[in-house]
């Protein structure tokens, strides 16, 4: 008689559970503006009108590795993107390091009045030295 109001205990007690449902995660092919990976935090900041120098569109890509991580060696490759039909031949910088690489690339804004506003987009690929390789990507439609 116990073991069987036991087991109907258990059986009330694992129905009345709620239900936990979620999305589910992007798939790791498609690229995102931001993604952690092993105390990695990987990122393609939105490309921006400079304040420092007018007229120019700039973007970085960053990878920041922190306590295990921090040793890892790091290859960061930014390219930024003005989306105006092939007119423009993106502009790509890449650089290396440990711990934590952050590139920075700019690009000239071209735009005049009656246009509408260009979309910018930047690519970053991260790379880890145990081998994982990631994307990130971001972009802005803006005008000079």
């Amino acid at each position: 008689m116990h073991q069987k109001l036991a087991f109907a205990i258990v059986m009330v007690l694992m129905i009345a559970q709620p239900n936990a449902s979620a999305e589910p995660p992007p798939p790791f092919s498609e690229p995102q503006e931001r993604l952690v990976i092993e105390a990695c935090i990987l990122s393609s900041e939105m490309p921006h009108l400079s304040k420092h120098v007018p007229g120019t569109v700039n973007a970085t890509g960053r990878t920041v590795c922190k306590g295990i991580s921090a040793g890892r060696v790091l290859q960061v490759k930014v390219t930024l993107t003005r989306l105006d039909g092939g007119n423009t031949q993106p502009i790509t910088k890449s650089s290396r390091g440990t711990g934590s690489v952050i590139v920075n690339v700019s690009m000239g804004c071209i735009w005049l009045s009656p246009q509408a506003l260009i979309k910018y987009r930047i690519v970053t690929m991260h790379k880890l030295s145990n081998g994982k390789i990631r994307t990130t990507k971001n972009e802005a439609m803006l005008k000079c």
